[in-house]
């Protein structure tokens, strides 16, 4: 699989990065004042420069606290790269909220995040990073230390789910997409609280297979599923929804998977893209939902302690 995701996946960087160009300042004083754009930073952590991006958005005045968003690359991927994949400024704006894409550090040349399975060997504290990440983001900016998200996709996504179980005194709720579980994620995970998470994957996904592999330490993502709807002690039989086919041409449909009732009201959606691949919709794959979108919309009803 490691070969395949860095084929498959430097591919959908080389489109991306075909039509695009930065538009964010970069090396900008590590002090921030109350300016809206975006911006590249960085953090000394464990003797090593760590970077990320930044949006600050528009009418942000440092007075009212806002939420945070991390939102974390894939494999082989870069900070800049999840920004086009998964470009959450615009609703950073309309929504107020404060939008981070933190960078990887490089396992065998290419850069990812240690969700141990196939990232077995890695050597990148990368928990104990976005813990002194947000600590830092805490003490720069008025940020609601309840409403601490976190997004990613393939890679990113797996890592969600590992800062919703290692680090969940910060993490108020998770999306992911084109990720599941890894076994070690789910077999050491601890959560202090009852999770919302809400996941976006495809059937014919073929870098992160929808129903797992063994080789790999992946769990399927029914099983990934399976876990929060136990821990969150919530209703076992969903609320099944197939969405309007929008786009006939995308290969795919979508159907949507509601869970309730879970403690402190919490709750999981799936959206089963049908027949997608390794998509991130809206932007490339599918293209009957936005995920930026419903992602957002699905996460900031809920705080660290449940439903809002």
């Amino acid at each position: 699989m490691r070969l395949i995701i860095l084929i498959l996946t430097t591919f959908g960087l080389i489109l991306i990065n075909g039509c695009t160009k930065k538009n964010y300042e970069e090396n900008v004083d590590q002090v921030p004042g109350i300016i809206s754009g975006t911006f590249s930073r960085s953090i000394e952590f464990e003797g090593e420069t760590r970077e990320y991006l930044i949006h600050i958005p528009i009418s942000y005045d440092s007075i009212q606290s806002v939420p945070l968003m991390l939102n974390f690359h894939g494999w082989t991927m870069s900070a800049s790269d999840q920004m086009y994949v998964s470009d959450m400024r615009t609703l950073s704006d309309s929504e107020q909220f404060i939008l981070v894409y933190p960078q990887g550090t490089k396992l065998w040349g290419s850069t990812h995040w240690n969700v141990g399975s196939w990232t077995t060997g890695s050597q990148a504290n990368d928990l104990d990073f976005i813990d002194a990440l947000t600590d830092q983001l805490v003490k720069n900016y008025n940020i609601d230390e309840e409403r601490i998200y976190a997004c990613g996709y393939s890679n990113g996504g797996f890592f969600s789910q590992e800062l919703a179980c290692q680090l969940t005194n910060k993490i108020a709720a998770i999306a992911t997409v084109a990720a599941n579980m890894s076994s070690q994620t789910v077999n050491n995970c601890d959560p202090s609280h009852p999770v919302p998470v809400i996941t976006i994957s495809g059937t014919m996904d073929k870098v992160v297979q929808y129903d797992g592999s063994r080789p790999e330490g992946t769990i399927s993502h029914n099983n990934t599923l399976d876990y929060w709807i136990t821990f969150n002690n919530m209703d076992a039989e969903p609320i099944i929804s197939d969405l309007q086919d929008i786009n006939i041409f995308d290969g795919s449909s979508v159907t949507l998977y509601q869970y309730l009732n879970g403690d402190n009201y919490v709750e999981i959606e799936h959206y089963k893209i049908v027949d997608g691949g390794h998509d991130w919709p809206g932007t490339f794959g599918n293209m009957d939902i936005d995920a930026n979108t419903v992602i957002w919309n699905f996460v900031s009803q809920f705080d660290i302690n449940g439903k809002r």
